[in-house]
């Protein structure tokens, strides 16, 4: 290997540990304010800021689809749907029309004319698995599991539901390893790891 291409190599690695370093701070901060904000509207059950209300019910319904409830907690009880409207009315923003006229489309091609919500289960998951390459369902599953997975006090989920589902305990700030018998010997020696 040439002396050039290690340069190149660690300029580019050096540089991508740059923009994330920039990105984080640029996005995170405006994220947590958001997020807080979404959980305050969650937990007041306040009207939607950016939402139209038909709108959020056809959006929660799909969003419930996607995360649903069965003898867990879903996106519904989660209170996705507030996450979705304090996002859209900030750095989801530009996503807006694309959600809007997504849902459109999606609603026009329902051959009895009813809404999304209005359809079976079963009705409702044929359409979702005919547009699951769109680029409208992918923002809103990928909104479903910002607003379910994300921290509650940051307004991500109601009371921890999501974090509480994949067993993790919803204000541990630390964990260790799960050391297994390839590292028995070394937890013998160095109990305190």
């Amino acid at each position: 290997m040439n002396p050039h291409e290690l340069s190149r190599r660690l300029f580019l690695r050096q540089s991508a540990g740059v923009a994330g370093a920039t990105w984080a701070k640029t996005i995170l901060p405006a994220l947590a304010a958001i997020s807080q904000a979404a959980c305050t509207a969650k937990e007041e059950q306040a009207p939607f800021l950016v939402l139209q209300a038909d709108e959020a019910i056809e959006f929660e319904a799909i969003a419930a689809r996607i995360i649903p409830t069965t003898d867990t907690p879903g996106a519904r009880e989660a209170g996705v749907i507030y996450f979705f409207d304090q996002s859209l009315g900030s750095f989801n923003a530009p996503m807006l029309p694309m959600l809007q006229n997504g849902l459109s489309e999606l609603q026009a091609s329902i051959e009895s004319g009813s809404k999304f919500s209005e359809l079976s289960e079963s009705e409702q998951d044929a359409l979702l698995e005919a547009n699951q390459n769109t680029g409208f369902f992918g923002l809103v599953r990928m909104l479903t599991f910002a607003g379910f997975f994300g921290m509650s006090e940051y307004g991500g989920n109601k009371d921890g539901i999501g974090v509480k589902l994949l067993g993790v305990e919803p204000h541990a700030h630390a964990y260790s390893y799960p050391f297994g018998y390839y590292d028995a010997e070394y937890m013998k020696e160095n109990p305190n790891g």
